[in-house]
């Protein structure tokens, strides 16, 4: 009689063991869900900005404009998220970027000698601290020939 009752208390200690590690699996794969979910927005985010951000810092009057370029198709691609248009402004000027107008993209275009091609410019971006997304974007002219 001693050892079934010792075999009964081994087998609710191994039942228990087995319920605790069974337990703590579930958590640990709760817990990795959810920082798989971070890691994919940063990712998500940095892909977002990516093509953005290597225009930062000091560039030629052609990659200015190349960016003015990809600012308006950008806003015209996003025109549906109101979360996504990216506000341009050169030289304190606020342009006209998002798609909201009811002209053409195509015939929207730079009033004359607003990026020359044969002067520098400083572009900074602005970030919404929420989604981490660019949502401003500042070119001032440097120098000018």
């Amino acid at each position: 009689m001693e050892n079934a009752s010792k075999a009964l208390i081994i087998a609710g200690a191994i039942l228990l063991s087995i319920l605790i590690i069974g337990l703590g699996m579930f958590v640990y794969t709760q817990a990795k869900g959810v920082l798989d979910g971070i890691n994919m927005d940063s990712t998500k985010v940095e892909a977002y900005n990516g093509e953005f951000l290597e225009y930062e810092g000091t560039q030629s009057g052609a990659n200015a404009r190349a960016l003015y370029n990809l600012i308006r198709g950008h806003n015209t691609a996003n025109i549906d998220d109101p979360s996504l248009q990216i506000t341009l402004t050169i030289d304190g000027n606020d342009f006209e970027t998002s798609a909201t107008k009811a002209v053409p993209t195509a015939t929207v275009s730079l009033p004359n000698n607003t990026l020359k091609a044969g002067n520098t410019y400083n572009v900074t971006f602005a970030v919404d601290p929420n989604s981490g997304y660019i949502t401003a974007c500042n070119i001032k002219t440097k120098t000018t020939k």
